[in-house]
C-alpha cells in the first residue's frame, strides 16, 4: 500500500485518512442509529400503553389565536419531539466522531509514512512529535525510544 504524496497543509484536510476515518465515522453512526432505535421504540411502545390505558384523554393545542383547538394523543406530542432529538443526537455523533477521527488518523497516517520511510530505507528527519489534542502519544514516545536504540545499534542510517 502506498502513501499519497505529503501534502503542504494536511491540517486542513477533513480526510487524513480517508479508508480509516470513514470506517470510524460509519461504526460511530451505526452504534448510534441502533442506539437511537433501541431507544425510540422503547418509549414508543411505552407512549402506546400509556395512550390505550388513558383512553380519551387527549390534549387540546391550539396552534394558531382565534382557531379551534386540535385534539392530540400523549404521542403526537412527544414522537415528534424524540424523532427531532434522535436526528439532533445523530448529526452530533457524526460531527463529534469526525472530530476526533482526525485526531486519531494524523499520529495513524505519521506512523504509516515513517515505517514506510524506514522499509525504503530512507532516514527519519525528526523525533516523533504529536499535536497537544493527538492520541498515541505514549507509542509515539516508545516509537522514538526504538529508532533511537536502533540507530545507537548501526541498523538505521543518520538523517
Amino acid at each position: 500500500m502506498t502513501v499519497p504524496p505529503p501534502s503542504k497543509n494536511r491540517r486542513g484536510k477533513l480526510f487524513i485518512e480517508p479508508v480509516f476515518q470513514k470506517r470510524f465515522l460509519a461504526r460511530m453512526a451505526g452504534w448510534t442509529a441502533v442506539s437511537t432505535l433501541v431507544t425510540g421504540g422503547i418509549l414508543y411502545v411505552l407512549l402506546a400503553q400509556s395512550d390505550q390505558r388513558s383512553a380519551g384523554e387527549f390534549f387540546y393545542v391550539v396552534q394558531e389565536a382565534g382557531t379551534h383547538p386540535e385534539l392530540l394523543s400523549r404521542s403526537q406530542i412527544v414522537l415528534p419531539a424524540l424523532g427531532l432529538s434522535l436526528a439532533v443526537n445523530l448529526l452530533l455523533t457524526l460531527v463529534f466522531s469526525l472530530v476526533y477521527s482526525q485526531r486519531l488518523a494524523g499520529p495513524i497516517h505519521r506512523f504509516k509514512t515513517d515505517i514506510e520511510k524506514l522499509e525504503k530505507g530512507e532516514p527519519l528527519k525528526a523525533a516523533f512529535h504529536l499535536r497537544d489534542a493527538d492520541e498515541f502519544k505514549d507509542l509515539a514516545h516508545s516509537f522514538d525510544g526504538l529508532l533511537k536504540r536502533l540507530a545507537e545499534k548501526g541498523f538505521l542510517k543518520e538523517p
